[in-house]
């Protein structure tokens, strides 16, 4: 029995022939005809088709750990690609968000119909023929059965269309009259693989297989003719995967290893597309031929721009191909000539996850463990993160590519923030069209459109936006601040609590997510200082400094399992906000970090004692500016965190673990990540931040190089930076982690490869050990609290303080003075000192300082409940100074209160 479309509506019939149905979205256009065929036998009448029948087993996704990526770098092209062991996998169009192909790959039999050969299943390598563009050759060999494949692989600047130049050669004495070439395709058309259409088309002088589902529509088509088969009839078929795909005719239980399915439409299910190659008669050793994959929202779109890019100079498109992308990184940051390959390739990764629509980037082109993950999983990582988004636009700020992160700038706060208040709480917004929202809040993740994927809150994602905003300058963020300051309100009310941190899993108080929160709001002081606003700056520094004052209070353990002492960052406080008291106590959590609260994560790693559980989120406290490298409690926490997560990969290098019982990997037995039962393995980003966590120590960029030497042994040979690489076999403080039969320690799992992330701070880290410090410390957050020297601008000069005062618990102090710079006595806007258990009752700090100044200053103190207290000077009068023309001026105050 077969199955026919009529009028959008699937009829079972048991003859052919029936007429009189209108044409659908799918049916041919102008100028186009379905091609009927069947089975062998004479060819059908004109008005007949052959239908596969079934729907296809469920689909899934391409392995996420890619051989090679790319685009163009024009915006007429909406096209991106993807390729998992020398073969297409998935392909974006015509945004970043929105996978129209899962595979495209050749089978290769012989005419003895003795085998069939699945192209990614055999020996191959990836490289780029030119290392300033990505552009892809990809060579595949069969050395038992006497083959090559090789194809380059780049996208059509000026259309939407996909091209691979093949060369298809016989080996070791064979000929090509000898083989049998088949194209497979397997569409996932508007990022669904149920619901497809797949039929034969005439175009032109050309037969194509088109895709479609909604308005997004695929044609494959090759510059060979396809095989002839009965009737003179061309080689290709449509059919339902596992059932009556291509794959299935060759490789099927019954199969004679030779393909003689010819369905002309398959329609309602996960579809497949093959078509058989003629290779011609003659018996010579090797033919080219070229395909293509074009895109459009029509039929006609598609297969009209596969029919002018196969008409093109395709060596010419080539050519332009590679001219964008080399001036685009002949415009990057060479860092002094020390930029390797590997920068550039980072670089043009991630200007290749930049949507052109909008500005968007993902956070990487594919699904973790897609291929056991269907359409339920339709989002995978090909979305928008804006902690991720931070990371790698700031990387790109580094490189030297302002414009990319400007539009992300704008991006964000003109698409991606929340411009009203709807739903009670996350994931409690019945009634609300997007989820859950908030004026000034950016959801935790969403499509290229803005659209709420998730509806978690990470707080650090709130802040993060701004910092970038103030990194880029005032041309950049002058004219976004009626924005900014709704987010900088939103952190103020919301922090520093936050419902997800960084691994999207616990709430409460995490060091890493507060040192974000902190580092957002002092740059959003100073983006309001400069509109004028210091009421709102005064706001935001009151309470980033308390922030800054508690964090210790609110995540730093004393009582903790590991160590001698027990003293150092545990992962996540879990406590809730107390939410109590007129003052910044609002802030405080009902109970502190050496409280024994039962935390359970939300990947199947099991419940503990939070003082158990540890991370390296507290090296986020350096990279933000919050506090200094040498501070006691990062210099306590460093030796329990390398013991508990960090480990020697052998012949590679160290890396870390995220955290003690992380389940976010594979099984121990290899098997995919499930949620439930998974090992969360080594992370290369780890090692890139702590190879900038040394720079930051030092001072000494040298000290990041053998850092940088390990990212690269993790990385794949193509240069890609994995999410995760296998562990050898090793226990995480009762967390057994194993490696799996046939895996090798130290490569990439089946996670993420490449991570965008780990991408750019492959570069940061570069940058760093260039500059001999870390380059995108925020200066304005570590210039406040003492955490770095900010190098006085022209006009300005540096001025120390050193201040002897006597303080009890919960007070801290402060100066300010006559200057903007000081505040103009503004007690919210005055400068911080810093005191530590090496310096009390010195409290430190520096500032720059107009030149040739007379200014008049004075010590304060804000005591807990954010009251000022200040310094009692005879006749109550201020402190003054006259700062030099060049130089440094020291300032030594002992004060009474």
């Amino acid at each position: 029995m077969l199955k026919r479309v009529c009028c959008g509506t699937v009829i079972l019939h048991l003859a052919l022939g029936l007429a009189g149905c209108a044409a659908d979205a799918g049916d041919p256009a102008s100028g186009e005809s379905a091609v009927p065929f069947g089975r062998g036998g004479s060819a059908p009448a004109m008005d007949m088709k052959i239908l596969a029948a079934g729907s296809g087993v469920p689909s899934v996704w391409g392995p996420a750990d890619k051989s090679f990526l790319g685009t163009s770098t024009t915006s007429t092209s909406r096209v991106y690609f993807t390729g998992h062991r020398g073969i297409v996998s998935e392909v974006f169009y015509p945004v970043l968000d929105t996978v129209n192909t899962v595979d495209l790959q050749f089978l290769v039999g012989d005419t003895a119909k003795t085998f069939v050969d699945e192209e990614k299943l055999q020996d191959y390598t990836v490289t780029q023929p030119d290392k300033r563009s990505m552009r892809w050759q990809a060579t595949t060999t069969s050395g038992q059965h006497s083959w090559r494949i090789t194809k380059t692989i780049f996208t059509d600047p000026g259309r939407n269309a996909l091209i691979q130049r093949v060369k298809f050669d016989a080996l070791n004495g064979r000929n090509v009259t000898q083989f049998n070439l088949y194209l497979l395709h397997n569409p996932a058309m508007d990022n669904s693989g149920a619901g497809d259409t797949s039929r034969t088309v005439t175009a032109g002088t050309r037969t194509m297989l088109v895709a479609s589902e909604n308005s997004r529509f695929s044609a494959l088509a090759i510059s060979r003719a396809w095989k002839a088969g009965a009737g003179g009839l061309p080689m290709v078929s449509s059919g339902f995967v596992g059932q009556t795909d291509g794959w299935t005719d060759l490789l099927g239980g019954n199969s004679d290893r030779t393909m003689s399915w010819r369905n002309d439409l398959a329609s309602g299910g996960n579809v497949a597309q093959m078509g058989w190659i003629d290779l011609g008669a003659s018996a010579v050793t090797s033919v080219s031929f070229d395909v293509v994959l074009a895109f459009g929202a029509t039929q006609a779109e598609a297969t009209s721009t596969a029919n002018a890019t196969l008409g093109s100079n395709l060596a010419t498109l080539q050519g332009t191909y590679d001219s964008g992308w080399k001036t685009y990184t002949n415009g990057l940051n060479n860092q002094g000539g020390t930029a390797d390959d590997q920068y550039y390739l980072a670089a043009m990764a991630l200007k290749t996850i930049q949507d052109k629509s909008n500005g968007a980037m993902i956070a990487g082109m594919g699904t973790p463990w897609g291929e056991s993950s269907g359409d339920s999983n339709n989002g995978g990582y090909h979305l928008v993160w804006p902690r991720d988004l931070f990371k790698f636009a700031g990387a790109l700020v580094t490189a030297g590519d302002t414009a990319t992160a400007t539009s992300v700038v704008n991006y964000l706060f003109n698409t991606l923030q929340q411009t009203s208040d709807c739903g009670g709480s996350e994931y409690n917004a019945e009634g609300c069209p997007q989820g859950y929202s908030r004026v000034g809040r950016f959801p935790q993740n969403a499509w290229v459109s803005g659209w709420q994927y998730w509806q978690g809150t990470q707080m650090d994602e709130q802040a993060m936006p701004i910092i970038l905003a103030w990194r880029l300058g005032a041309s950049v963020y002058n004219p976004l601040w009626p924005r900014i300051k709704k987010t900088a309100d939103y952190i103020v009310k919301t922090g520093p609590w936050t419902q997800q941190e960084r691994w999207e899993e616990n709430s409460g108080y995490s060091p890493s997510t507060i040192a974000a929160e902190i580092a957002g709001l002092v740059c959003a002081a100073t983006i309001a200082r400069a509109n004028g606003d210091t009421a709102s700056a005064a706001r935001y520094l009151a309470a980033a400094d308390y922030w800054q004052q508690s964090v210790d209070r609110w995540t730093f353990t004393t009582t903790g399992f590991h160590g001698e002492d027990g003293r150092y960052y545990i992962r996540m406080n879990t406590a809730e906000r107390g939410n109590t008291g007129t003052g910044p106590q609002i802030y405080n959590p009902v109970s502190g970090p050496d409280a024994a609260i039962m935390i359970t994560h939300g990947n199947g790693g099991g419940t503990h004692d939070q003082r158990y559980i540890i991370d390296g989120g507290f090296l986020e406290l350096v990279r933000m500016g919050v506090k200094r490298a040498n501070d006691p409690s990062i210099v306590a926490t460093l030796p329990k965190y390398d013991e508990v997560l960090m480990r020697k990969v052998p012949n590679k290098g160290y890396a870390w673990f995220r955290y003690n019982y992380d389940g976010y990997g594979e099984k121990n037995d290899g098997g995919a990540y499930d949620g439930l039962t998974g090992r969360g393995r080594l992370w290369p980003i780890f090692t890139a931040e702590r190879g900038m966590f040394e720079i930051a120590k030092t001072g000494m960029g040298s000290n990041g190089v053998s850092f940088l030497n390990t990212v690269k042994a993790f990385s794949t040979p193509q240069g890609f930076i994995p999410e995760q690489v296998w562990s050898e076999e090793t226990d995480v403080t009762g967390w057994d982690v194993d490696l799996p039969m046939g895996a090798t320690a130290g490569t990439p799992t089946r996670s993420m490869s490449p991570l965008n992330w780990a991408m750019g701070e492959y570069i940061s880290l570069l940058a760093s050990i260039r500059a001999g410090k870390v380059v995108d410390i925020p200066s304005v957050v570590c210039g406040r609290y003492n955490a770095c020297v900010v190098p006085p601008a022209a006009g300005e000069v540096a001025v120390t303080f050193d201040v002897t005062a006597q303080t009890v618990t919960g007070q801290h102090v402060y100066v300010t003075g006559n200057t903007p710079a000081l505040g103009n006595w503004n007690t919210d806007l005055g400068i911080p000192l810093a005191v530590d258990t090496t310096t009390y009752p010195v409290w430190k700090n520096r500032v720059n300082l107009p030149v040739s100044s007379a200014v008049q200053y004075k010590v304060y103190r804000k005591n807990a409940d954010g009251s000022v207290t200040w310094e009692n000077l005879p006749g109550g009068g201020n402190r003054t100074m006259n700062t030099p023309a060049s130089g440094t001026l020291a300032r030594n105050d002992t004060v009474t209160w």
